[in-house]
């Protein structure tokens, strides 16, 4: 089935994990940043106080993501997307509403975890368990949302400080959640394709649990695949004005090639997605590599041995290696164990990305203290990418759970 066809037959709950990744805006890094200046600048913050303060909420909202993600699995979809657009809401209200240190930690502990963790994981989780054939094209435009609502929240976040000031826009978010959002998602999640069902003398769905997943080498055997982009990428982009300076590259010619990093990142996942289906995640997952081991090998190259194309170049085949990776990530884990505990597998997974990506700005920055070049640290990302990628490769592709 063409993406036209996959479209047409299930535009309403493919639109209900679109809105879902979508949301997930109010509670990523990049919109609550534009609030920082004026964070700071309330509650008396330095700028190492307010990152020590979201480390903690970020790392606190992982933790209790293995807690209450796992409930997906048990709850009708319905009630987990109310409890997590409600949970979003509450915390833009206290957002709005903080007016001490302690209230602002809330905040951002609630918009870590109902926004960035668990819209996100509402979105990914039944996508994946809701198609078997088709699970890499369902990942690939649900994951779009993200990129869509990128492209307009940062100008209506400040557009909205302008207008009515930073504490009362996130009143507004609230509102708009309530009135337009949670309606609109219990409308559309009435529409998710309808399950097996398993009688008493099946075995039970197919999929394994945490704890066979934690006992199943193959698990250890992807992981460090799995973490390497977010966990290398997290420390490049947090250090890029390092970079960029190191490089001789002009800032703003590196933020220009966002453009492109950001058109071939949706490119490339809307063509991964039916290689999803085709090949397997697993199969694809040691070649989804490829682009970001030629990105840093341009690391260890003289600085300027394309000219002025040389951010465009690594910048686009970040884009690509990330384009890639949502698909194959997202179909990863219901092809190794299953989508019985899904939600309960991936609610485990994510706070292990999110405490990598948490550590890698601080391990990234001591090696910037310590003098390493960006050149040593891209040929370190080579050998490690490298060898996760046999190491991947070497997983056994006969036992998959769904194919």
């Amino acid at each position: 089935m063409n993406y036209f066809s996959f479209i047409g037959a299930h535009y309403r709950f493919l639109l209900f994990g679109f809105l879902m990744m979508g949301l997930s805006n109010f509670g990523q890094t990049f919109f609550i940043a534009l609030y920082s200046n004026e964070i700071r600048t309330m509650f008396d913050l330095s700028n190492a106080g307010f990152g020590g303060l979201y480390s903690a909420a970020t790392l606190a909202s992982a933790l209790a993501m293995v807690i209450n993600g796992r409930f997906i699995d048990d709850w009708p979809l319905r009630r987990y997307a109310l409890f997590v657009l409600g949970g979003l809401t509450l915390g833009c209200v206290a957002m709005g509403l903080a007016a001490h240190v302690a209230m602002l930690f809330l905040a951002l502990f609630m918009l870590r975890h109902f926004g960035q963790g668990l819209s996100s994981h509402t979105a990914m989780t039944s996508a994946g368990r809701a198609f078997d054939k088709n699970r890499g094209q369902a990942v690939s435009l649900v994951q779009l949302g993200y990129a869509g609502f990128e492209s307009f929240f940062p100008i209506m976040a400040v557009t909205a400080i302008a207008l009515i000031g930073w504490q009362q826009s996130w009143f507004l978010y609230a509102a708009l959640l309530l009135v337009v959002a949670i309606p609109l998602q219990m409308m559309l999640v009435r529409y998710e394709p309808r399950r097996a069902t398993f009688t008493d003398e099946d075995t039970s769905e197919p999929g394994a649990d945490r704890a066979t997943m934690l006992r199943d080498k193959r698990f250890y055997m992807v992981l460090p695949l799995y973490l390497a982009p977010p966990f290398f990428l997290t420390g490049l982009f947090f250090h890029q004005v390092q970079m960029a300076a190191a490089r001789g590259w002009a800032i703003e010619t590196l933020a220009a090639a966002f453009t492109l990093y950001a058109f071939i990142k949706v490119a490339s996942s809307l063509v991964t997605g039916p290689l999803v289906d085709r090949f397997t995640a697993l199969r694809l997952l040691p070649f989804s590599v490829v682009p970001l081991v030629a990105a840093f090998w341009l690391l260890t190259l003289p600085d300027n041995l394309f000219g002025a194309a040389t951010p465009f170049i690594y910048m686009g085949l970040i884009g690509l290696n990330l384009g890639m990776v949502g698909p194959i990530s997202g179909g990863l884990w219901p092809e190794l164990f299953g989508t019985a505990h899904l939600g309960a597998i991936r609610s485990l997974t994510a706070p292990i990305v999110i405490a990598a990506t948490a550590a890698a700005p601080v391990l990234f920055g001591l090696a910037v203290d310590m003098n390493i070049s960006f050149s040593a640290i891209g040929l370190s990302g080579i050998i490690f990418l490298i060898g996760s990628a046999l190491l991947a490769f070497s997983v056994p592709a006969d036992k998959l759970a769904t194919k």
